[in-house]
C-alpha cells in the first residue's frame, strides 16, 4: 500500500497507468468514442528540472501545451467556466482551462513564455503574503522556493495570464476562526487588487480543503468560483464555489496527460484520496 502512495515509486506508475487504460477503454466502449459534454480544468504547481512529483519539466510542459492546441482543444478562461456555469448550458467537447497553484516563481520563468507563445491563457492562483519573497507550501520543502514578484506578476497580466487568490499564508482553512478565514480571503483579495489593480473573483483552497463553512466564506469575500483538487469534469450542474481540477504531476507522459483530459484517472485519483484519508498517521 505505502508503493501505491508513494510518489515515483514504479509500482504506483505501472498501477495508475493500468487503471487509467482500463477506464479509457471503459469510457470509450461507453460513449462510442464521442466527447463528453463537459470541461475540465488542468491544475499545475511547478515548471521546473527539479525531481519533485509537482514540479512538471519545461519539455513536458512544451509538449503538454503543443498537444492541446494540435488535438483542437477548446482552451478557455475561468472567467469564461464561471460564465457557461450561469447559463446553465454545459459545455462544448473538449473545453479546457489551465491554471497553477501557489505563484511560484518559475511560473513566470519557465512556463509563461510558452504560454505567450502559444497564446493560451492561464489563471495562477497567488498566495498573497508570499510573493516577492519564498513559498513554503511543500511539506519536504521547508526552506522554501522562490515566489512570484509582483513585477513578474504584472507582466504576466499584461499577457495571457489572469490572477486569482489562494489565500494569504496559504493557511488550513477549515481550522480557522471567522476572523482568520476573513485575514485570509477578504485581506489577500484586497492586496491582490492594490498591487496590480485586478479585483479576482478567483479563488482556491490550499490543499482543496474546504466545507460549507468555508464556502459560505468565499462567497461572501467576494468570490465568484472556488478551485478544489478533486478531479472530475465540470457540468452545467455543478457548484462554481466547489470546481473540481485535474492534476498534472511529474510522471505524466503524453498519453498520461491525453487520459487524463479524458477522464481517465478520476477514478484512480479518487480512490488514492481515499486511501490517504483512511491511512494511518
Amino acid at each position: 500500500m505505502k508503493s501505491l502512495l508513494d510518489p515515483g515509486s514504479e509500482t504506483r506508475r505501472h498501477v495508475r497507468r493500468a487503471v487509467a487504460g482500463g477506464v479509457h477503454w471503459a469510457l470509450q466502449m461507453a460513449t462510442g468514442g464521442r466527447p463528453r459534454l463537459e470541461a475540465r480544468v488542468l491544475y499545475y504547481h511547478r515548471i521546473d528540472d527539479d525531481p519533485h512529483r509537482s514540479c512538471v519539466t519545461p519539455a513536458a510542459f512544451r509538449e503538454q501545451m503543443g498537444y492541446l492546441r494540435s488535438e483542437g482543444y477548446r482552451i478557455v478562461t475561468l472567467s469564461d467556466i464561471v460564465t457557461g456555469l450561469g447559463r446553465g448550458m454545459g459545455f462544448p467537447p473538449r473545453t479546457v482551462a489551465v491554471t497553477f497553484d501557489d505563484g511560484f516563481a518559475d511560473n513566470y520563468t519557465r512556463a509563461f513564455p510558452v504560454l505567450a507563445t502559444m497564446g493560451i491563457p492561464a489563471t495562477i492562483f497567488l498566495t498573497a503574503g508570499a510573493i516577492g519573497g519564498r513559498l513554503t507550501v511543500l511539506r519536504d520543502r521547508p526552506d522554501g522556493i522562490p515566489a512570484l514578484t509582483w513585477p513578474q506578476v504584472r507582466e504576466m497580466l499584461t499577457g495571457p495570464v489572469t490572477i486569482g487568490s489562494h489565500t494569504m499564508t496559504h493557511s488550513r482553512l477549515t481550522a480557522l476562526s471567522a476572523e482568520g478565514l476573513d485575514e485570509e480571503l477578504v485581506r489577500s483579495r484586497a492586496v491582490i487588487a492594490e498591487e496590480t489593480g485586478v479585483t479576482t473573483d478567483l479563488f482556491c483552497y490550499p490543499r482543496g480543503e474546504t466545507n460549507p463553512t468555508v464556502c459560505a466564506a468565499v462567497r461572501r469575500a467576494g468570490y465568484l468560483l472556488g478551485c478544489g483538487t478533486r478531479a472530475g469534469g465540470i457540468t452545467a450542474t455543478t457548484d462554481p464555489l466547489t470546481l473540481p481540477r485535474t492534476f498534472v504531476a511529474r510522471d505524466d507522459g503524453i498519453t498520461d496527460f491525453a487520459r487524463k483530459l479524458s477522464g481517465a484517472f478520476d477514478v484512480l485519483h479518487h480512490g488514492v484520496a481515499l486511501i490517504r484519508r483512511h491511512a494511518p498517521a
